[in-house]
């Protein structure tokens, strides 16, 4: 089993949290997500693909398979990461899903079975994991409402869906309010520490806009 980890350049790495981030704090804060995804699948063959060598050196220090980004698009990386690897099985996770636990990738795998995939959706309705078995069961379909489009994919092909449903892995870190879910779930984390470190702070929000107030 291979597991996939696909990384957009770290210069315009979580654009959304600018007004809250300064560039080199961004890039550093998914440099302890992708710790944080990594240790939750390390007892698996690990592969980051992406264009940016910075992070593919960092990866390789981990110990993670770096592989350099050729095409454009998710898709196509994701694509050129599942072709360049031998195994018959590959799990695609994102670099932002620093809540991932072991005992998740272990349910998942304890879950797959042939002509399967097993999915994970996120909150707004993308894919935080997928498990294809075999690894070209399906075509990968990210971005926008990929959840959906996985399993259409997987239905037009006679391919069995399993639906992991997790509220951690469905939390993937994007905007500022998205941070003060870290601050709830993810005492010990790499990711936690880190926002820690930058002096930020969540108080509970009481409206419908929003669940925290995120301070500095």
């Amino acid at each position: 089993m291979m597991a996939v980890i696909p990384v957009s350049p770290l210069n315009s790495a979580k654009s959304r949290l600018s007004e809250f981030l300064t560039g080199e704090e961004r890039k550093l804060l998914l440099m302890n997500m992708v710790m944080d995804v990594y240790g939750a699948l390390e007892d698996l063959d690990v592969c980051l693909i992406s264009k940016d060598d910075e992070i593919l050196n960092f990866s390789k220090e981990l110990g993670i398979i770096p592989l350099k980004e050729e095409g454009k698009g998710l898709n196509n990386a994701i694509k050129q990461a599942i072709e360049s690897v031998e195994d018959e099985e590959v799990m695609v996770t994102p670099a932002d899903v620093p809540l991932i636990k072991k005992y998740h990738i272990k349910e998942v795998l304890s879950k797959s079975k042939r002509n399967a995939i097993v999915i994970s959706p996120s909150r707004g309705g993308g894919t935080n994991l997928l498990l294809l078995n075999p690894k070209d069961v399906i075509e990968p379909r990210y971005e926008g409402f990929s959840f959906l489009k996985h399993i259409d994919e997987a239905k037009k092909r006679n391919v069995e869906v399993i639906i992991y449903d997790s509220f951690l892995i469905s939390i993937d870190i994007n905007t500022p309010e998205d941070l003060g879910e870290v601050f709830i779930h993810g005492e010990g984390t790499n990711t936690y520490n880190y926002l820690k470190s930058l002096g930020i702070k969540i108080l509970p929000k009481h409206s419908s806009a929003g669940r925290f107030v995120i301070k500095r």
